[in-house]
């Protein structure tokens, strides 16, 4: 039903037409009339029963607007109501109350301020998961390496082996660049490295047997130097649990490595036959400035392996692989530099060795230093090993016949530091 307007009325100063800059100046008997007023128009106001009638059939009357201070304008009118607090206040709950016996409630509603619960919490929207993360850098190899050879030529009175070129301490030095690509969504990798250096220092010692392995020649030359290249690439699947700081991994790969020796001079040693063959002990028979000896082994090598990570503190990981190689080819290209007549071994290389057979272990491990969340260091180590146990020798300059491959062992292993980063 519609609500009575309560007039109030002017002071003197409002009469005047002097409200203040803001508020109305009302007298204290100003304030009390419109109180007054209003609740004598609402005893006297009939009540509307569609209004107010309840599930009990009693007629409840709506409450009248809680009495105001009018704000007026300098005609008399008066503006929108400001609440009086100072009437009684009644729960919402008892506005709309009638007793038993039907009278009518007219009490002013005076409802509680509303109660703000707690604030829903904020929706953060998740960062996106990239498809794609991707590592590279580059590396340093400090490493020693060696390669053992042997062959037998089946004749008689000749040693099982009968002959054997051991390369003793060739170090290396080589630079390297890395990747790995993973496909987040189904954990699967690829990674690959590729790098190159130098070879210098070591000795290699051959020896000639007689049969019951009576050595009847036995020689020194030095490694001066040469070069050496290898590359890998592997793909698999990884297993990750980021919470944890875990990946592992399995993967199948291909390792290609190649290595050129070159030693020069030659000493002899103490034999079993008294320097017969090669001269005194201790005797410079070629000097040092003349290259005598040359080796290339090349291998492709299959690799098995597992790879993990796991950052064990904040910042701190550790990273590695291990890889068995259960079949390698082997290519030794051996040249004789002194023999290249055609009256003896022909053209270097003149012994060529090959194997199909070969097998072996790779690994490596990394401690790394996150100095960012995009850039790690890391030093590690790195060890490679593939022999050969079976196999053919072939010698020059025909090439028309072969002997048993013996043994061909070759291993490098040494220490790595690197950069990498991860993005």
């Amino acid at each position: 039903m519609s609500r009575p307007r309560t007039r109030a009325v002017p002071s003197a100063d409002a009469a005047a037409g002097d409200l203040g800059p803001q508020w109305p100046s009302v007298t204290a008997e100003a304030q009390a009339a419109p109180v007054a007023s209003v609740q004598q128009e609402r005893r006297a106001q009939p009540s509307s029963p569609a209004a107010d009638a309840d599930v009990t059939g009693s007629i409840v009357r709506e409450p009248a607007t809680p009495p105001a201070v009018a704000k007026a304008d300098s005609e008399g009118t008066w503006g929108p109501a400001w609440p009086d607090l100072s009437a009684p206040t009644r729960t919402a709950g008892s506005a709309r109350e009638a007793d038993v016996t039907g009278s009518v409630s007219s009490a002013p509603l005076v409802t509680k301020a509303p109660v703000r619960g707690a604030a829903w919490p904020a929706y953060v929207v998740p960062a996106p998961v990239r498809t794609f993360a991707f590592e590279v850098g580059g590396r340093y190899w400090y490493s020693t390496g060696k390669a053992d050879f042997g062959f037998r030529n089946g004749a008689p009175g000749y040693g099982d082996p009968t002959s054997t070129l051991d390369w003793r301490d060739t170090r290396g030095h080589a630079g390297e660049v890395f990747g790995r690509i993973d496909h987040r969504p189904t954990g699967v990798f690829v990674k690959g490295l590729i790098g190159a250096g130098t070879l210098g220092g070591g000795t290699i010692t051959d020896r000639d047997y007689f049969a019951g392995q009576y050595v009847f020649s036995d020689t020194s030359s030095d490694i001066n130097g040469d070069s050496f290249h290898y590359g890998i690439v592997d793909a698999g699947w990884s297993f990750n649990v980021p919470r944890a700081g875990f990946r592992v991994g399995g993967f199948v790969g291909y390792h290609y490595w190649n290595e050129k020796l070159t030693a020069y001079g030659l000493t002899c040693n103490a034999d079993d036959v008294g320097g017969a063959v090669c001269g005194p002990p201790g005797s410079v028979q070629i000097p040092y400035t003349t290259a005598v000896l040359a080796y290339e082994p090349t291998w492709h090598a299959l690799r098995l392996g597992i790879d993990g990570r796991w950052e064990f503190l904040p910042g701190w990981s550790v990273a590695g692989e291990v890889a068995y190689i259960p079949i390698a080819r082997l290519e030794n290209k051996d040249s004789h530099l002194m023999r290249q007549s055609m009256s003896d071994l022909g053209p270097a290389p003149n012994v060529i060795s090959r194997s199909s057979q070969g097998y072996g272990i790779e690994a490596e491990v990394f401690v790394n230093y996150a100095v960012t969340p995009f850039l790690e260091l890391g030093v590690g180590g790195r060890y490679w090993g593939l022999n050969a146990d079976t196999g053919k020798v072939t010698f020059g300059p025909s090439f028309g016949s072969s002997y048993d491959l013996t043994k061909f062992e070759q291993q490098r292993y040494g220490l790595l530091l690197q950069a990498k980063g991860r993005f």
